[in-house]
């Protein structure tokens, strides 16, 4: 089963929460600013009714307390008036779901919407506006309605040490679980009672959270050494099988349960295949062929990993029929990386399924024959001591002048003598070339003191340089026709 994407103006939890946040700021300033980035949430599109209706109301009282020069009470009553029509009918509308119209009052009781609310919404648009007092306390017990029922109940409840309070819940999990496999029956009922306590804090824990933490903290902990992945290298999976250690699967079932419980199966394995896939097919295009950066894990580590993606395909993925989880993201991160641990998880992936197996096997085996030539590239240039090439300022200076050379020899005679005036002697001071200027199409140094920063594509003096064809090219043919 795929999982659709949902589809928001905003480019993090934290900048959603933070624009809340701002809203409901003391600071004058910091609404304005909420109020700003929801009008540029407006214009991307998808903007939550409750958020919009939020950022009016919170602009109409900040309008009021500012009130310019000319605004009338009268203007300013059908200023509040428009605002909680619209704040009334955009939130109740939502529940009108049925094939049959239900009343506004109906709704707004299911929804825990005062019913004056209603009512002053109705006096606005069939009777008369009422006081702009009524109509200031109404505004303001609309945001705090508002914050009671919607944006209280987006926040996540966790604090800056989030990742640590994660890490401790599942230590602590695990501890409790490792503490009841003894063979003593007292010491099991024992240890019975503090594992249930443990479960029952992590589960309380988790119920708080967004669905967004499990890719920004459970899946991130439990890939960690200690937790999925065993502490003693000694018991991790290795390659090339890559064999999930005997009954190590096993005792994480109970944890497996709770979490989908709490977001369900399909959010929780899709994750962790892409904590998975983020840990051993990182974009990295300047990596070693075995780790992709400094903090790449070990290979035991990798091997680890790559052995819970059996485990998850085996258990959740059924080839050409109704998965749980889908494993294009998998894929596209794996081909999109040249690496060792990447071609193990296609490897995974072509077992799991017969058909992407014929399908993957040329870039599997491609892949292979990659890995193999720069290994042997790698051990032919340190047995014969050559180190990693350097780049100096000399050297480039060097590149260029042959460059030049096999210039010259291209265009001919004819152009020898332009390219001796035009020439770019550097000395050794590293001096600016004699020539600033040179012919048409040619590349030319700036001179230094002349340089200033500019966008990438735009020539040093700010201008966009004209690069389209021209348009007698639209009528050439792309193939020659007969007659």
């Amino acid at each position: 089963m795929v999982r659709v994407p949902k589809i928001v103006p905003w480019t993090s939890t934290e900048e959603y929460m933070g624009v809340g946040d701002s809203l409901y700021s003391d600071d004058a300033g910091e609404r304005r600013r909420g109020v700003a980035i929801v009008k540029a949430w407006r214009a991307r599109g998808r903007v939550p009714v409750a958020v919009d209706a939020t950022a009016s109301l919170v602009d109409m009282l900040d309008a009021d307390t500012s009130r310019a020069a000319g605004v009338t009470g009268t203007r300013l009553r059908h200023m509040y008036a428009m605002a909680m029509i619209r704040f009334v009918n955009s939130i109740v509308d939502l529940e009108q779901k049925g094939a049959y119209a239900q009343s506004m009052a109906a709704l707004a009781s299911r929804i825990g919407m005062p019913a004056w609310f209603v009512e002053l919404r109705h006096a606005c648009t069939h009777e008369q506006i009422p006081s702009l007092a009524v109509l200031r306390a109404a505004c303001e017990q609309a945001l705090g309605w508002l914050g009671d029922y919607y944006w209280k109940k987006q926040e996540r409840v966790m604090p800056a040490d989030t990742m640590d309070r994660v890490r401790g819940a599942l230590l602590a999990y695990k501890a409790a679980y490792d503490a009841t496999r003894v063979t003593e029956e007292q010491q099991q009922a024992e240890h019975a009672g503090a594992f249930n306590a443990a479960r029952a804090a992590l589960a309380e824990l988790l119920g708080v959270m967004h669905a967004d933490a499990v890719r920004l903290y459970v899946v991130p902990v439990l890939l960690e050494p200690g937790l999925l992945v065993p502490e003693d290298k000694r018991q991790r999976a290795k390659f090339p099988d890559c064999a999930m250690p005997a009954g190590w699967a096993r005792q994480w079932g109970g944890l497996f349960r709770l979490l989908e419980e709490t977001w369900g199966a399909t959010l929780v394995f899709e994750e962790l295949l892409g904590g998975i896939a983020a840990a051993l097919a990182p974009e990295c295009g300047d990596a070693g062929i075995f780790a992709a950066a400094d903090s790449a894990p070990s290979t035991s580590h990798a091997a680890m990993l790559v052995a819970w993606v059996r485990w998850i395909l085996k258990k959740h993925y059924v080839p050409g029929g109704e998965s749980t989880v889908s494993i294009g993201d998998l894929l596209e991160a794996c081909l999109r990386s040249l690496g060792y641990y990447s071609r193990a998880v296609l490897k995974a992936v072509s077992d799991a399924d017969p058909t992407l197996k014929r399908e993957l096997k040329p870039f599997v085996d491609y892949m292979g024959r990659a890995l193999a030539a720069l290994v042997a590239a790698d051990a032919a240039e340190a047995k014969a001591g050559k180190g990693v090439a350097e780049f100096s300022e000399q050297t480039l200076q060097d590149e260029e002048r042959l460059m030049q050379e096999r210039l010259k020899e291209a265009l001919g005679g004819a152009a020898e003598d332009e390219d001796e005036n035009e020439a770019m002697d550097v000395d050794a001071a590293g001096a600016q070339p004699a020539a600033a200027q040179t012919a048409s199409g040619r590349w030319a140094y700036v001179a230094q003191d002349a340089w200033v920063p500019c966008p990438i594509g735009a020539l040093s003096d700010g201008s966009i340089p004209a690069l389209e064809l021209p348009a007698w090219l639209d009528d050439v043919p792309l193939h020659a026709t007969s007659a």
